[in-house]
């Protein structure tokens, strides 16, 4: 049991140190905008669509219109994105990507450097592990949730 117990606290571990190295890198380089939350989940969004308006935008990310209003606000302080009135509709306010919001996805943390001290064989094997550990919480997640689908 003290084995399971040790993979368990080793996991959860290097999960929390694997994050914080994510928020140290992204505060480091862009002032804590992390791709996955706030702003930076924005940012993200606009990737994928580069001109989209205000509404469609909050609608996507399930966003109330007066917390992407103050999202928006601080991004374009920023020089992340730009913000105007539709050509068509003048109600309608179009968001659009500038170039320094562009570089906010060309630059990632180099995920590879923690691996730098296994061999190739050591890599496969933690790249199985790690996959069957997937795998399983997969599995555990489906069944955890089967019955709010009901």
């Amino acid at each position: 049991m003290a084995e399971k117990d040790n993979l368990t606290d080793v996991l959860l571990e290097t999960h929390h140190l694997m994050r914080c190295y994510h928020m140290v890198w992204y505060g480091k380089n862009f002032g804590g905008l992390d791709p996955r939350q706030g702003q930076g989940r924005i940012l993200s969004a606009l990737q994928k669509r580069r001109s989209i308006s205000q509404r469609e935008l909050g609608d996507i990310l399930d966003i109330r219109p007066q917390s992407l209003g103050e999202l928006l606000q601080k991004l374009e302080a920023n020089g992340y994105i730009t913000r105007h009135r539709s050509e068509t509709d003048k109600r309608v306010l179009i968001i659009e990507l500038t170039a320094k919001g562009e570089i906010f996805h060309l630059h990632k943390p180099d995920y590879n450097e923690l691996f730098i001290d296994l061999n190739a064989r050591e890599k496969a094997t933690l790249k199985k592990c790690l996959e069957k550990i997937s795998e399983r919480l997969t599995e555990l997640i489906e069944q955890e949730t089967e019955d709010e689908f009901y």
